[in-house]
């Protein structure tokens, strides 16, 4: 058992080295078509294509045995960073039934599956959102994130999601800020009409 442990280090070691790599170009190809071409829908579209293609190498590139499985319903694991205020890529595990309501990240994102199925719904806001605390949305929307398929959103777009299957839904994500410098998520509760947000993690000179 010890030598068959200390065989495959070289192997988890350049498994390591191959993703990481390959994470770090899928930012510099990320950066180069939005600086060229900003992130609307079309530029985003182009971001899923490269993402899908990565995520397609998941055997190869994240074996499962590399990301633990979340304690509770999902965890993200960080897979590359930019420096400054940049981009975030991110490996994301969801778990069966987990489900998240209808929020606006307050930047945009691109999802691809690895394993497993995510349906995200969108919406869009019908006030004027002139009532604090208050707000409507309606449907208009879906998308199934699975193996060979993703997702876009633009900034200030609204979904919701939910895990279907028995299987944990495994994907990348890449977000127009990293995690640790997001701006204020707003979530909405159609059953009430409301709305809540979180605080912005951004730091204050760059507050969006």
């Amino acid at each position: 058992m010890a030598k068959a442990t200390i065989a495959a280090k070289p192997r988890v070691i350049a498994i390591a080295k191959q993703r990481d790599l390959a994470c770090k170009t899928l930012l510099q190809q990320a950066r180069a078509i939005v600086d060229a071409e900003g992130s609307d829908e079309a530029a985003l579209q182009k971001l899923k294509t490269l993402l899908i293609a990565l995520a397609g190498q998941g055997p190869t590139l994240f074996p499962t045995a590399d990301f633990p499985m979340p304690d509770a319903q999902g965890r993200n694991h960080v897979l590359a960073v930019e420096d400054g205020d940049g981009m975030g890529l991110y490996l994301t595990i969801a778990l069966p039934g987990k489900e998240a309501a209808p929020h606006d990240h307050g930047i945009w994102c691109v999802n691809a599956a690895i394993s497993g199925k995510e349906l995200h719904k969108f919406f869009r806001r019908t006030d004027d959102a002139s009532r604090p605390g208050r707000a409507m949305v309606e449907e208009i929307g879906q998308s199934l994130v699975a193996p060979g398929l993703g997702m876009v959103m633009t900034d200030h777009a609204i979904h919701d999601t939910v895990v279907i299957g028995d299987e944990p839904a495994i994907g990348l994500a890449l977000y127009g800020y990293a995690l640790v410098r997001f701006p204020s998520v707003v979530w909405f509760h159609p059953a009430f009409s409301s709305t809540r947000a979180s605080p912005s993690r951004r730091p204050a000179e760059v507050a969006v």
